[in-house]
């Protein structure tokens, strides 16, 4: 192969390592935010040790990179909000009447399977669950995309269905909230979920 050739050639895909280990300024604003509220005081010195903290760790430790392609819907982002505090109160007075009275509970740790494949909903969905009194989030699994969830009481008949009908409904709420259309048409219909990046077909060069 000439060197012309050579020159003008494709360059593959970019190491995940490489690509993971670049400058990610709103990593680094975050991290220096907790870092400041750690401290509980607002100096030139937390501001700027919080900032070397997070340069340190982003570049340290670097996390894989989440793909976002959806789009915020207003009113579906409102339902999920709303929804949501509705599961809080009711479950904090579940929680309530159950540290109140006789009965022992009895715990159990399940696997949900969810439907999509993306680390942003599965992160999100995992928060929602988790803030929810009674039922705490021991494990994800990213491979697989399953939530491991520490249920409080599950004496009732069918409250094992009932628990993942509900991280179910949540991620549901979650992928119509700030999903792709292909994305909720996906967890509609059950069907393949959407990939992020298309098939290449490898070319043949000649010398």
């Amino acid at each position: 192969m000439s060197e012309a050739r050579l020159a003008t050639a494709p360059r593959g895909p970019e190491s995940p390592r490489r690509r993971r280990r670049e400058f990610q300024p709103r990593a680094i604003v975050t991290i220096a935010l907790a870092w400041v509220l750690l401290w509980d005081r607002v100096t030139w010195g937390n501001v700027v040790n919080g900032l070397l903290v997070g340069l340190f760790v982003t570049y340290a430790f670097p996390l894989p990179s989440i793909e976002y392609s959806g789009r915020l819907r207003p009113h579906r982002v409102a339902l999920l909000i709303g929804q949501f505090l509705v599961d809080l109160v009711g479950a904090s007075w579940q929680v309530m009447r159950l540290a109140f009275g006789r009965r022992r509970p009895r715990n159990a740790v399940i696997g949900v399977q969810l439907r999509s494949r993306s680390d942003f909903y599965l992160t999100l969905t995992a928060e929602l669950v988790a803030l929810v009194p009674g039922s705490v989030v021991v494990d994800a699994r990213r491979s697989t995309s399953v939530l491991y969830l520490h249920l409080l009481d599950v004496e009732r008949p069918g409250t094992i269905e009932r628990q993942r009908a509900h991280v179910l409904a949540v991620e549901r709420r979650v992928v119509r909230a700030l999903g792709s259309r292909e994305e909720i048409a996906a967890l509609d219909t059950d069907g393949p979920w959407p990939s992020r990046t298309a098939p290449t077909t490898p070319t043949e060069e000649r010398p």
